[in-house]
């Protein structure tokens, strides 16, 4: 099968297992511009808390032959880095931002190489870990989702303003193309960090409870608060608010268990979206399970993940896992 075959099966996704014996996998999404900076540290301390894996990729339009290729297999120092093509310029920057918060040592030199649909370099840890840096050429969601069908990446990471201010610049909401079509789950970088306080929003959906083993897995690097939150929506029939409200009591309890500190808030609105982006403001982490339906009625309308993540200020966890992750995440006993 070719790469451009990948995206016809998200399904390969693995589910997220504590115990599954291999690290967490992140891939930062730079384009060069000032807000990359955020998303590339906040991936930087959650891979230093949890020891994950990083990569980091930038996507060109076009193809190789338009522009100069980079020279490749020699060693380039530093003062020759401003010289090289735009694509690469936009690593080595990266590179920068992350040697500046001490995940990287900035290296004297790099050496470029040629990799499928562009280039890459490989920079290291001060623990001697690799991390790569891809330029690719193609559509951004293609490339990123050949990346995580090759590389099996567990989240991606990028910056991109709410929907009000995306309408500024070309090229419109990437967040919210990136959560319809991406094959993985999407950490959208606004305001808030890993101190900040995380706002779990659950309903009892398959969707919702979706997203608690990802959590399970980046629980060890949240410092703030977790608070867990169920919006009573007046007129919802009593079997689904029974099924919302058992699944937030467990979460919260699980959370208990885990040394978590936070609050169990069951607000009520006739607009949910409104009342999570009220509550979450503009400091938060705001973490949701994605629906997988993909239909023209989402595309068009949004569901209630796609409307907080076009609004909020705050940074967003949108987990995305295939339906065969659907299991009991709360079963008896609960662990961290």
């Amino acid at each position: 099968m070719g790469r451009r075959g990948v995206n016809r099966i998200p399904s390969g996704l693995r589910p997220p297992d504590a115990e599954r014996g291999y690290p967490v996998k992140i891939v930062v999404f730079t384009d060069g511009k000032p807000p990359a900076a955020a998303a590339l540290r906040f991936a930087a301390a959650l891979c230093t808390r949890l020891s994950a894996e990083m990569s980091v990729l930038t996507a060109r339009s076009g193809t190789h032959a338009m522009e100069s290729p980079p020279p490749l297999g020699v060693v380039l120092p530093r003062d020759q880095w401003s010289t090289l093509p735009a694509g690469i310029r936009i690593l080595t920057a990266a590179l920068e931002v992350l040697a500046d918060v001490g995940f990287l040592e900035l290296p004297p030199a790099i050496k470029i190489r040629e990799a499928p649909s562009g280039y890459l370099f490989v920079a290291s840890t001060s623990a001697d870990q690799k991390v790569p840096f891809f330029e690719h050429y193609g559509n951004l969601i293609d490339v990123l989702n050949e990346e995580v069908a090759e590389h099996r990446y567990d989240l991606a990471v990028l910056a991109s303003p709410p929907r009000e201010r995306a309408r500024r610049f070309l090229g419109g909401d990437t967040a919210r193309r990136l959560a319809l079509n991406l094959h993985t789950s999407l950490l959208v970088v606004r305001e808030g960090d890993l101190d900040s306080r995380f706002l779990v929003c659950a309903d009892g959906s398959p969707s919702a409870r979706r997203l608690f083993p990802l959590l399970k897995q980046v629980l060890p690097a949240i410092r703030g608060p977790v608070d867990v939150m169920f919006v009573q929506r007046p007129g919802t029939p009593k079997e689904v608010m029974d099924v919302g409200n058992q699944c937030v009591e467990r979460a919260r309890a699980w959370l208990d268990v885990c040394g978590k500190p936070g609050e169990l808030l069951r607000p009520e609105g006739k607009r949910p979206e409104k009342v999570i982006i009220d509550e979450a403001g503009d400091r938060s982490v705001v973490v949701m399970g994605a629906t997988l339906r993909h239909d023209l009625h989402h595309r068009m309308k949004g569901s209630l993940p796609l409307q907080v993540l076009s609004e909020t200020e705050s940074t967003m966890l949108l987990v995305k896992l295939p339906p065969e992750a659907d299991l009991d995440f709360f079963k008896e006993p609960m662990t961290c």
